[in-house]
């Protein structure tokens, strides 16, 4: 098969997907990228399924999945398709629950920050001297009280 051959050194594994070489070492010795060889000199070699592999793990990594969920999802894949099929998918389906909780603080965040923001332009609107003082107000600042 094709894709079985090796292509790719670390180095250029590291620039595909976006990680550091010694990330793809440390990744690679946590056991999470299954069916990694080794050249005789014992180099990393990656073939475009190990390639497509670190592409998602990446995005496993940055969304923050814990590690040992990503051991466990490597294990199982290893293990077999259909007779992990749903104990994969239970992890996934975790973390993207997860995920959508952090995307709902996300969005109570950002409509504080654009709320704040308004208050800055409305003031903004008004005179220095009333912003000055609105300010003052609660640092109690000498001479206008």
């Amino acid at each position: 098969m094709d894709d079985e051959v090796a292509k790719y050194t670390t180095q250029e594994i590291s620039v595909l997907v976006g990680m550091s070489v010694s990330q793809v070492h440390y990744y690679d010795r946590l056991g999470l990228i299954p069916n990694l060889r080794r050249s005789e000199n014992g180099y990393r070699v990656f073939t475009e399924k190990n390639l497509i592999w670190m592409k998602n793990l990446k995005i496993f990594i940055d969304s923050e999945m814990p590690l040992k969920d990503i051991r466990q999802l490597t294990d199982l894949v290893v293990q077999g398709k259909q007779a992990t099929a749903e104990k994969r998918q239970a992890i996934v389906e975790h973390h993207l629950k997860e995920l959508e909780k952090k995307q709902a603080e996300l969005k109570k965040q950002v409509a504080f920050m654009n709320g704040f923001i308004k208050t800055y332009q409305q003031m903004e609107k008004e005179s220095d001297e009333y912003s000055f003082s609105y300010w003052c107000n609660f640092a109690n600042c000498p001479g206008l009280h």
